[in-house]
């Protein structure tokens, strides 16, 4: 039986700065079976000529550019997704070019998490989940979630439950980034929906369709970083963000209102799983202090992580260079 093989589905706007560390982190989690899809998404400045210098350095995985134009996430996901082959046993890991990988078993985990689940687990993300409120129907909020859990290396949100390293905790709405989407699941329920575009609530109706498929959905801790200042959306949020949310969400419950209804009141779970051989105490110490630190300093958290990252990949990149020719 064939090797199950992973599509790292990047979408990039202008982060010449942060570009490197991102395409590193995630080369060092690719295995033989890996591509890279980096979807330049309007980009102005000088991400494109760094892109180029790994396409020519670092040949053992292939990493292919593609261009939208600037047309915000939904639509560059699916750039992405389409331009990867969603045919066979495989796993598409959707990131933005605001998060660097840091977890180097990232593929191993992956296909030990859907092991475990014997195919019964859909939609996935590695940052944070919730599950929809009982009147998500009905509601008129632009956001029905309860039960929200965030990864202990998440943004630190005051009003999640904490998920720690080596654990699946099941929620019906993932959130992104990173995320991963099997391409099974791709065949059987589609890509993003494009009508949603260009941005605002694509995981929740991947979700809806997921869960209508009979797959359960969830979020698995895995370490990366991702500081808040790096994403614009979220420090320079566009003015008609608010009413974005509301019309997406409005657009959902016409569309899935009996499905919605039904999950909702009926088909959630919030329970949380452990994998031992994922866990220990000083994984979860690492992670609380991660968590603390995020909390509380996080206008310092670049700087210390990055350093720790580039001093590692001095060491590590070379050795992957030649390993790669």
């Amino acid at each position: 039986m064939a090797e199950p093989f992973f599509n790292y589905v990047i979408t990039i706007h202008n982060k010449e700065e942060l570009i490197h560390d991102v395409l590193v982190s995630v080369l060092l989690c690719c295995g033989p079976q890996s591509k890279i899809f980096a979807v330049l998404d309007g980009c102005t400045d000088d991400t494109e000529a760094i892109l180029d210098e790994f396409i020519q350095k670092y040949q053992g995985v292939p990493l292919v550019k593609l261009y939208a134009p600037d047309v915000h996430e939904i639509l560059s996901i699916n750039t992405g997704l389409r331009a990867a082959s969603q045919e066979g046993d495989g796993y598409n890991i959707i990131l933005q070019d605001d998060v660097i990988l840091a977890d180097l078993n990232l593929e191993a985990k992956i296909k030990q998490l859907y092991e475990w689940g014997k195919g019964t687990l859909g939609f996935v993300s590695f940052r944070m989940g919730a599950n929809f409120a009982p009147d998500a129907r009905s509601s008129a909020v632009s956001t029905p979630i309860i039960k929200l859990i965030e990864n202990a290396y998440g943004h630190g949100l005051p009003d999640a439950e904490i998920l720690l390293p080596g654990r699946f905790a099941y929620r019906t709405v993932p959130v992104k980034s990173p995320v991963c989407v099997p391409t099974k699941i791709v065949r059987e329920v589609g890509f993003m929906n494009e009508n949603l575009a260009p941005y605002m609530h694509d995981d929740t109706d991947l979700a809806i369709r997921t869960t209508i498929a009979g797959y359960a959905n969830g979020v698995f801790a895995l370490r990366y970083y991702s500081e808040v200042k790096w994403g614009g959306t979220r420090t320079n949020p566009h003015s008609e963000l608010p009413k974005m949310a509301i019309r997406n969400m409005n657009r959902i419950r016409e569309q899935y209102g009996p499905d919605l209804q039904r999950i909702a009141q009926s088909v959630q779970r919030d329970d949380v799983v452990a994998f031992p051989d994922m866990c220990s105490d000083d994984l979860d110490h690492q992670a609380i202090l991660q968590y603390e630190k995020t909390r509380g300093l996080s206008s310092q958290r670049y700087a210390s992580v990055s350093n720790k990252i580039r001093t590692g990949l001095r060491r590590i990149l070379p050795e992957l260079s030649k390993a790669k020719q």
